[in-house]
């Protein structure tokens, strides 16, 4: 957004996509705006937080320290949030001469954001998670990945059914089988990436291309991989 576009905008009253806080506005504040903003500004928009404005009167109170304040903004977005929140901030001169920080929130492409941290159990601590344990909780949720990483230490099966492991491809006729015995490396909300045992090669699949089942035979946990015309 221009410099004047946001001028024009300190008069708006509050919407969607426009919202206003005094200066002393407390950080917990902040992030729930500017996590809000972040999990719903469609494409094509962009939400402003202005700082410096009564939130009831619109009245123009400015900033004293609008140097210190952007610090303190970044800071939330990128130490208070998970995934950081992408922002951009401008310091404005409003017409009674004071000053007022405008922050513009851009549609994000990595929402869910989170404005306070998830905590998991070390041990005998309780600490806040990484960011690799934070992917692993969202990813939790979808079913699937959910029973994979159940047993991510484990060995699985990996078969391919009418399908080469990796590839990508369906292969013509309808008698070919592949197997092999396999490590789970990652998993992805979009992707399952293994390390064959015996001969140490990676390859991934897509989650949505594989179908979870159990290796009776050899009592361990299977990945189908079928060809896509079987699916």
């Amino acid at each position: 957004m221009t410099h004047d576009e946001l001028l024009r905008m300190i008069v708006n009253h509050e919407d969607n996509f426009v919202e206003r806080k005094p200066e002393h506005a407390k950080s917990a504040e902040l992030r729930q705006t500017l996590g809000a903003f972040a999990n719903t500004v469609p494409e094509g928009r962009n939400a402003v937080l202005f700082i410096g404005i009564h939130d009831r009167t619109g009245e123009v109170l400015g900033v004293t320290d609008p140097d210190q304040l952007q610090k303190r903004v970044s800071s939330v977005c990128q130490s208070d949030c998970y995934p950081p929140i992408a922002h951009t901030s401008e310091v404005l001169t409003a017409s009674n001469g004071k000053l007022v920080l405008a922050v513009v929130i851009p549609p994000s492409n990595a929402k869910p954001h989170f404005t306070g941290p998830a905590y998991v159990r070390v041990g005998s601590e309780s600490r806040k998670a990484s960011e690799e344990q934070y992917e692993v909780l969202i990813l939790s949720r979808n079913d699937k990945a959910r029973e994979i990483l159940k047993h991510k230490n484990e060995v699985f099966t990996v078969l391919g059914i009418n399908y080469k492991l990796g590839s990508n491809k369906p292969l013509a006729g309808g008698n070919y089988r592949e197997s092999c015995k396999c490590r789970i490396e990652e998993c992805t909300a979009h992707m399952v990436t293994l390390i064959d045992i015996g001969s140490r090669r990676h390859f991934s699949e897509p989650l949505e291309h594989i179908k979870f089942n159990y290796d009776h035979d050899n009592q361990c946990p299977m990945l189908m991989c079928p060809s896509r015309d079987l699916i």
